[in-house]
């Protein structure tokens, strides 16, 4: 995929989570995609909006994030599969199957931290842009 086909800010954001959190860039990739979400697992109605993959290469792990265009706010699905990641990374506990959402630790921690992370990166980029 091409720069111009993410929503404005989106391979920047990235770029900032990832030096940010000690990420190396060259293990993250990322998709905007117009496919259609997986449907949520569980008892709850509705789709993702955003998974994380991961994947082991030459004995490197990769991580792919794929945000799909139905999510109201890209940047911030972005932010919350970015900070699985890093929970992940934390826990070395990369290699999970997809499960249902967790709503009250989900919505409290990793959205959170996507939230402040989002603008975190909006009033660094506004800094800069003077």
């Amino acid at each position: 995929m091409t720069q111009a086909q993410y929503p404005d800010g989106f391979t920047d954001f990235l770029a900032f989570l990832c030096k940010k959190y000690g990420v190396n860039t060259s293990q993250v990739s990322v998709e905007y995609s117009s496919n259609r979400p997986p449907p949520l697992l569980g008892d709850r109605p509705g789709y993702y909006d955003g998974l994380l993959s991961y994947r082991e290469k030459d004995g490197h792990p990769e991580f792919l994030i794929t945000v799909f265009k139905i999510a109201r706010e890209p940047l911030l699905t972005l932010g919350h599969e970015f900070a699985h990641l890093v929970e992940d990374l934390k826990s070395g506990n990369i290699d999970k199957p997809l499960g249902p959402p967790d709503n009250a630790g989900e919505m409290k921690k990793l959205d959170g931290r996507a939230l402040r992370d989002f603008r975190q990166f909006q009033a660094q980029r506004q800094f800069f842009e003077k």
